[in-house]
């Protein structure tokens, strides 16, 4: 990742804004540092970030929402595969891969290796500032991954079965998790 101070900062909104895939490239890297929060300067101040099942979010909240996936997936590796430029806005497609090893989205660590697509729209305002952000990804292949959801095909009672058996097996993990980060 670039860690110059200059890679940190959004074009200078004193200069003509020209979106490019390397622009784009540029916000994932500063949004998914271990202290993001130089990537606030890249969000307009009323960015709007849409999330599947999740309410609308400002820049605060989304930005604290890619630190909680960093801390799930400390190791998590992000393969951007396509970058498509139209204008002022930017269609990613990536993959991102990790273990689980912290909380994610209310589910104790599981250790496991999780792997998503994410198809992300951001668009940027002339001053090269994120106004919106979209994204849709497979989390129902993550949380299949994570053993959450039963495999595809699963009948009747092999649902009901994967239901009790990951019940228990939830609560154990996150007893454990609870034990080990209270001392």
């Amino acid at each position: 990742m670039t860690t110059t101070l200059d890679a940190l900062k959004p074009h200078d909104a004193a200069e003509k804004f020209t979106l490019t895939p390397e622009y784009a490239l540029r916000l994932n890297e500063v949004s998914f540092m271990q202290d993001n929060s130089p990537a606030l300067e890249w969000f307009d101040p009323d960015c709007l970030c849409y999330l599947p099942g999740r309410p609308v979010m400002d820049r605060h909240t989304f930005l604290d929402t890619v630190t909680m996936v960093m801390n799930a997936k400390p190791d998590v590796v992000v393969d951007m595969k396509d970058i498509f430029v139209d204008g002022n806005t930017a269609a990613v497609y990536a993959t991102f891969t990790g273990h689980q090893t912290g909380p994610l989205l209310g589910i104790p660590p599981t250790g496991k290796k999780v792997s998503i697509t994410e198809l992300g729209t951001v668009t940027f305002n002339d001053s090269g500032r994120v106004v919106e952000f979209r994204q849709e990804a497979d989390y129902l292949g993550m949380l299949t991954q994570m053993g959450i959801v039963p495999p595809l095909g699963t009948g009747p009672v092999g649902q009901i079965t994967h239901a009790l058996r990951n019940a228990v097996r939830l609560y154990r993990l996150d007893r454990k998790y609870r034990r080990a980060t209270s001392s």
